[in-house]
């Protein structure tokens, strides 16, 4: 062997143990899911937005995902998705159906208990509804196992956004 390939297979070989001692950036150590039962209501009958005459009245199951991550900048992450697309919504005083846009995920520091807000829009269930559409609020109190990354317990409610 000569003393160029000797010193590439040394360097190579360095640079395989210092990867394999250090992990992957992003490697994945929990995932979670929750589906939790919430309810909750947007607005109120006197709001003073043309459009926005009468309260919305949710129900139903938020889904809420976590996915942890370590890195070796930022330290423990974890990745949480909600997902409200399966609350049923109706006005409560013209008991018109309401849909709604609430899917996002959010990426955030790993600590023992967070709470997360994230806006979604609801928009009546007719032709053109998309353009009268609301703003409601979910928010989430979760709370973590800070050494495996695992989502522990999740509980969410649904309000106007503040």
């Amino acid at each position: 062997m000569t003393n160029l390939t000797s010193s590439r297979l040394q360097i190579a070989l360095s640079l395989i143990l210092a990867l394999a001692a250090a992990g992957p950036a992003a490697a994945q150590t929990a995932t979670s899911t929750f589906s939790l039962t919430s309810s909750g209501t947007v607005g109120t009958a006197t709001g003073t937005i043309a459009s926005a005459t009468e309260a919305i009245s949710c129900t139903g199951t938020v889904k809420v995902s976590s996915m942890a991550a370590s890195d070796a900048v930022l330290g423990p992450q974890v990745v949480v998705s909600l997902d409200t697309t399966a609350l049923s919504c109706v006005g409560v005083t013209t008991k018109t159906t309401y849909l709604n846009s609430g899917q996002g995920n959010l990426t955030r520091p790993l600590v023992a208990t967070d709470v997360l807000k994230m806006t979604f829009a609801l928009y009546p269930n007719t032709a053109g509804g998309y353009l009268k559409a609301r703003t409601g609020m979910v928010t989430a109190n979760l709370s973590f196992n800070t050494t495996t990354g695992a989502l522990t317990a999740a509980a969410a409610s649904i309000g106007s956004f503040q």
